[in-house]
């Protein structure tokens, strides 16, 4: 690499400043397990977690007392309710803010 290369990493004007709103879950972490499976499987955050668990949506939907299409529904919500992301968080053994990507 030539100096020039490093003199010109080092100039301010050549950045462009992007603006950015710090989000409520920003500092939430996620196992790269399970975004490996959500980016793999083209799939939602809430249906890899259920893979990362080994869960199936009927297995699921048995543990939380309903109806798998009702699992199924929720797993391609964007903005699950609030009850339902806590039931899942406690059978997923993550925390609710880890079962959202905002």
């Amino acid at each position: 690499m030539s100096a020039n290369y490093f003199a010109a990493l080092d100039r301010d004007e050549d950045y462009v400043s992007i603006p950015y709103t710090k989000g409520a879950n920003d500092d939430e972490t996620i196992p790269h397990e399970v975004i490996s499976i959500m980016v793999d499987e083209e799939t939602t955050l809430h249906a890899a977690w259920r893979i990362y668990r080994g869960l199936s949506q009927t297995e699921v939907a048995e543990k939380l007392g309903i109806k798998q299409a009702a699992v199924s529904q929720f797993e391609k919500s964007e903005r699950p309710r609030q009850v339902t992301l806590e039931k899942l968080s406690a059978l997923y053994a993550c925390r609710p803010t880890q079962l959202i990507l905002d």
